[in-house]
């Protein structure tokens, strides 16, 4: 939206019609403000609600906050912030929002200034306020920060959620590029979120766990936590499956990943298209006539699973099977693709 005249006209339209607008009427025209590089007119339109029959009341400003935030103006933000706060009595939603977006430009000193204040002025922290705080720390790259504001938390006896130790696993697993002492301590906050029983790890936590285990090549590890997945009522996704079968693949380990791949035809959790693309590059490693006829194999199925592979894959199957003397499957791979949609390249079978 770039005709702010006429969008000013309309909210005076809909205002004569006692049609609106609404608080997400200026909430929307706000964000577009914003995006367009001019906050302060933003700022203005949320000062302006009241002469539109809109209240002016926590849950507007907390809005305005939060668009300005995530638009990295978190100057102008806490600005407006202190000058407003007193009015509209702002709460520890309103006090999140801030240290968010000090965290987002990566200034995490700012942000537990906000926190240090939030609790001065007799406003107690919640989950999201730690759990944000964390964040920015690993955003960051700040691990023994955010190492010591976990530690802090418990030892205030914080009641530590998933989403607490999810993050912990995933600053510590990813935002480290899967060191492997970081991976070691990402697996001391897991099984102390097991052990205390506060929270159960979802799959996501799961997921990331095996990440780092496989990065660091504990592949043996990483398929026993899939395996523990069922002690918690979770079952594991293709995305679980997909990490394993790439990485065994990575190794030279193609046995194992057609292991983990052949769990997946018989359960629940189907193979999708990365599953059957990794598998079937793996097969072009050592270029050997068996593992081009697997490759053909999985091609097969990918059709018959209604998924479109490539022409770039179908091509390189059939010059495969053609090159290790695999003529008469590649003919019926060639009858297959009919059924797709892909045209291949003329071969001379």
């Amino acid at each position: 939206m770039r005709d702010y005249n006429s969008a000013w006209a309309l909210l005076s339209r809909m205002r004569s019609l006692r049609h609106g607008p609404t608080p997400r009427t200026f909430a929307i025209l706000a964000e577009h403000y914003v995006s367009a590089g001019k906050p302060h007119r933003a700022v203005n339109l949320f000062l302006s609600m009241q002469d539109y029959g809109c209240r002016l009341d926590l849950h507007s400003f907390n809005t305005i906050l939060d668009i300005l935030c995530k638009s990295k103006r978190v100057e102008m933000v806490h600005d407006l912030f202190k000058t407003l706060r007193n009015k509209f009595n702002a709460d520890s939603v309103s006090y999140n929002i801030i240290a968010n977006g000090y965290c987002i430009v990566k200034r995490t000193p700012m942000a537990l200034q906000v926190l240090k204040e939030m609790v001065e002025r007799g406003i107690s922290p919640t989950m999201v306020t730690y759990n944000t705080m964390l964040k920015g720390y690993f955003r960051n790259k700040q691990l023994k920060e955010a190492w010591e504001f976990y530690l802090e938390m418990k030892k205030r006896k914080c009641e530590i959620d998933v989403v607490t130790y999810t993050t912990m696993i995933h600053g510590l697993v990813l935002r480290v590029l899967c060191k492997k002492e970081s991976v070691e301590s990402a697996m001391v906050v897991f099984e102390e979120m097991v052990r205390e029983g506060l929270c159960v790890p979802n799959v996501t936590t799961y997921n990331i766990v095996i990440i780092g285990l496989c990065h660091v090549g504990d592949m043996e590890r990483a398929l026993g936590f899939m395996g523990r997945m069922e002690e918690h009522g979770l079952r594991a996704s293709v995305q679980t499956y997909n990490v394993l079968i790439r990485y065994f693949c990575d190794a030279g380990e193609i046995e194992k990943g057609l292991e983990v791949f052949g769990k997946m035809g018989g359960g629940e959790c189907l193979p999708n298209l990365d599953s059957y693309n990794v598998l079937i590059c793996a097969m072009f490693v050592k270029k050997k006539s068996e593992d081009l006829v697997v490759a053909g194999k999985l091609l097969m199925e990918m059709i018959d699973r209604g998924f479109l592979p490539r022409k770039f894959t179908f091509n390189r199957v059939l010059n495969g099977l053609v090159l290790t003397g695999n003529q008469e499957f590649a003919k019926e791979i060639l009858r297959k693709q009919s059924k797709c949609g892909r045209v291949v390249r003329r071969l001379k079978l």
